[in-house]
C-alpha cells in the first residue's frame, strides 16, 4: 500500500463520527383494569393445577387479547415481578391437621345444644378467665433503626422481667358484661400457665356468690373445659390406673357389675373402663339447680366464645396505654378497658361468635328438624374493626 493510501485510511479513521446507539423501546404501561385481569387469568391456571412459564403465558395473554401483540416477555417478567408474583420453590407438602372423630362430635353436640337452648329462649352467657400484665405491650411498635438497641431512644423503654400479673374472671352476654360478674384479684406466681391460679372452689364461690344471684331469665352459660370446671362428682369418677386392686373390686360391686373370676387388676381395670359412667361436674348440676342450662364448648375453639374476642379488645388498649408499668397503673388501663368493652363491642363479638357457628354448621354439615336461627344483634351498626381472638382456651 503506498503512502498516499495509507494517509487517505488514516483520515478517514479520525474524521468518522461514533455510531449513536438507538433508543430502546419504552416499556409498556399496563392500567389497573389490565392488571387485575392478569392475576385473574394467572389464580384460574392456580386453580386448574396448570403449570407456565413466562414464554407460554405471555403468548397465552396475546392469544386472549389482554395484552399487546408486540410486548415482550421481559416486559411481562417485569410486569409479574411489579405484581408480587415470584419464581421461587412453592408449598408442595402442605399438611392440615386432621381433627379426631371425638371433637368434631363435641363441636356438634355443643352447638346442637346451644340451639336448642337459644330456641327455648334463654339468654347466652359467655364466662371466661384471663389475666392481665404490668409488663404487656404489643409484639410490634415502631423503633428508631439509627439508635442503639440498649439506649432510651430506640424504643418505647418496657422494663425487664414477668411483672404482676392480675387474673379476672367475668361473663357478660351481648349486652355487655354482667357488671356483679366481673373479678379481678392478684396473681400469686409471676410466670407459667396462669390457669393454676383458679380453683375450682374459687371458681364455685365466685359463680354462687356474684354470677348466678345476678341472672334473672333463663340463661345458658357457655364456657369451655378448663380443670377448675371439670370437676367430677363422687358418683361419675372411674378408677384409674393409680387405683388398687381392692378399691377396683369395691367399685365393681357398688355399681353391681360381675367381676371375672380370678381376674387380674389391669382386667379389673378394663372393665371399670369399659363400663365408665357418663360424666357429671358439680359445677354443671349446681348452675342447673339454680335453674340454668350449660354448653361446654370442645378444646380449642375459641372463636364459639364471644368473651374471647372482648378480651382482645381490652388487652390491645392496656398494651397501648400502660407507661409507668405498675400494677396501680394496670388496674387504672384495666378500668378503662371495661369502659371500652360497650355493648356494641359486645354485639360484635356475639354476632361473630354466631357467623362461627353457622359455618360449623355447613362444614360439618348438621342437620336437624329446623335449620339454625341466627339472630341480628344490630342489623344497623357496622361490625367492630379488628376484634381478635385471645388466646387463653384450652
Amino acid at each position: 500500500m503506498t503512502a498516499t493510501a495509507v494517509r487517505k485510511v488514516v483520515d478517514r479513521g479520525t474524521t468518522l463520527q461514533p455510531k449513536t446507539p438507538a433508543a430502546l423501546p419504552a416499556p409498556p404501561v399496563f392500567d389497573n383494569f389490565t392488571v387485575g385481569t392478569i392475576r385473574r387469568f394467572i389464580h384460574a391456571k392456580f386453580s386448574a393445577k396448570r403449570v407456565f412459564s413466562v414464554g407460554n403465558l405471555t403468548q397465552e395473554l396475546k392469544t386472549a387479547g389482554i395484552i399487546p401483540d408486540v410486548t415482550s416477555l421481559t416486559s411481562v417478567w417485569r410486569l409479574l415481578h411489579d405484581m408480587g408474583f415470584r419464581y421461587k420453590t412453592s408449598q408442595r407438602k402442605v399438611y392440615v391437621r386432621k381433627e379426631s372423630l371425638d371433637f368434631v362430635c363435641r363441636r356438634i353436640a355443643a352447638l346442637r345444644a346451644l340451639w336448642h337452648h337459644q330456641e327455648e329462649g334463654r339468654q347466652v352467657v359467655y364466662v371466661d378467665e384471663t389475666w392481665f400484665t404490668t409488663r404487656m405491650n404489643h409484639s410490634r411498635e415502631w423503633v428508631d433503626t439509627t439508635q442503639d438497641k440498649s439506649s432510651n431512644m430506640y424504643s418505647r423503654q418496657v422494663p425487664p422481667g414477668e411483672g404482676e400479673h392480675l387474673m379476672v374472671v367475668a361473663a357478660g352476654t351481648a349486652n355487655g358484661f354482667i357488671e356483679s360478674s366481673f373479678l379481678c384479684y392478684t396473681a400469686k406466681i409471676t410466670s407459667g400457665d396462669y390457669h393454676g391460679e383458679m380453683t375450682g372452689e374459687l371458681f364455685i364461690r365466685w359463680l354462687t356468690s356474684q354470677l348466678l344471684p345476678s341472672l334473672t331469665e333463663p340463661s345458658v352459660l357457655v364456657r369451655d373445659n378448663a380443670p377448675y370446671h371439670s370437676q367430677l362428682t363422687e358418683n361419675s369418677r372411674c378408677p384409674t390406673t393409680a387405683t388398687k386392686k381392692g378399691d377396683l373390686i369395691t367399685w365393681l360391686e357398688q355399681h353391681r357389675l360381675p367381676i371375672p373370676p380370678g381376674a387380674t387388676r389391669p382386667e379389673l381395670l378394663l372393665v371399670c373402663q369399659q363400663n365408665r359412667p357418663t360424666p357429671q361436674y358439680k359445677v354443671d348440676n349446681i348452675i342447673r339447680e339454680w335453674g340454668h342450662e350449660v354448653v361446654r364448648l370442645p378444646p380449642a375453639h375459641p372463636e364459639l366464645n364471644a368473651i374471647e374476642q372482648v378480651w382482645g379488645c381490652m388487652k390491645r388498649h392496656i398494651c397501648s396505654s400502660l407507661q409507668r408499668f405498675t400494677r396501680v397503673d394496670l388496674q387504672a388501663r384495666l378500668a378503662e378497658a371495661r369502659l371500652c368493652a360497650t355493648q356494641e363491642v359486645w354485639a360484635a363479638a356475639v354476632r361473630r361468635s354466631r357467623d362461627f357457628e353457622v359455618g360449623y354448621w355447613t362444614s360439618d354439615n348438621i342437620h336437624d328438624a329446623v335449620g339454625p336461627i341466627i339472630i341480628d344483634l344490630a342489623s344497623d351498626d357496622e361490625d367492630i374493626e379488628d376484634l381478635s381472638l385471645d388466646s387463653d382456651d384450652e
